[in-house]
């Protein structure tokens, strides 16, 4: 390997190969170990039941909308509501949710409550007020009681 020099207005040398190495050496060093890849956030699952007026929201939907707002990139998700309420997301078949915050939504089974008018503004994750963190890693079990005042 050549000797790099520096040539000073006054004629002397200084020789900058040392220097040149431990740059060099310290510059790997910082790409190898600076430039690593993140550990991957690791899934979550999600489930719960749904309540309306104590009766369990049989046939309805349940659905999570990320909150952009707060970060969330991902896809909606939605879930079948069965008949003792109980709901659990999944992605094609996987029950696994990405984490983050999400704006949920609900809605009834048409004619499940013909004596009872299910509220309109829960049926819109914008309008609904239903807020919920996803954690990563973590079973995250979310229960929704609904009850309209006379």
């Amino acid at each position: 390997m050549p000797i790099l020099r520096i040539v000073r207005r006054d004629s002397s040398c200084v020789t900058v190969n040392l220097v040149a190495r431990i740059s060099l050496l310290a510059l790997t060093l910082f790409l190898l170990l600076g430039c690593g890849k993140t550990a991957p956030v690791p899934d979550a699952t999600v489930r719960g039941r749904v309540l309306f007026q104590g009766r369990p929201l049989a046939g309805g939907v349940v659905v999570f909308a990320p909150d952009r707002e707060k970060g969330n990139a991902s896809k909606p998700l939605s879930a079948t509501i069965d008949a003792e309420g109980h709901y659990k997301l999944t992605i094609d078949g996987a029950a696994a949710v990405p984490p983050g915050w999400y704006r949920v939504a609900l809605a009834e089974s048409p004619g499940s409550f013909d004596d009872l008018r299910f509220p309109a503004a829960l049926r819109r994750p914008d309008k609904s007020g239903l807020e919920r963190e996803v954690l990563p890693g973590k079973d995250n079990v979310f229960h929704f009681e609904i009850e309209m005042m006379n």
